[in-house]
């Protein structure tokens, strides 16, 4: 008896491909999107880490300066710019503004800021 039942069996219809085809790629476009979506967010991520460690660089350099070094003034590398604001606050005590943009795969442009205060003698 199941000898008759497979001797019976046609295969797959022409339907049934179209809508494997069909499901199959549907899945690879989904793929596709998320890994872009992913490759996007990996190089907003790098970029976010490398502008907040160039901030982080200024201050140091602004600290470590002394007076003489505690003035205003922008410098660009690596994709960035960095532009650093210092303002007298009292006679021993400055304001510090650094700012660092950049542009994304997009174009579109992003910003991290950071504010310290510095001491001198």
């Amino acid at each position: 008896m199941k000898l008759k039942v497979w001797l019976n069996q046609r295969g797959i219809s022409l339907l049934e491909v179209m809508v494997a085809m069909i499901l199959t790629s549907l899945s690879l476009l989904m793929l596709l999107h998320m890994a872009m979506i992913a490759l996007d967010s990996n190089d907003w991520s790098n970029k976010t880490t490398v502008a907040t460690q160039a901030l982080q660089e200024k201050l140091e350099q602004l600290r470590g300066g002394g007076l003489a070094a505690l003035s205003s003034g922008s410098d660009t590398a690596q994709g960035l710019t960095r532009t650093w604001t210092v303002t007298t606050m009292g006679s021993h005590l400055r304001r510090v503004d650094v700012e660092v943009s950049w542009p994304d795969i997009r174009a579109d442009e992003h910003t991290n800021s950071l504010t310290a205060y510095i001491t001198t003698e």
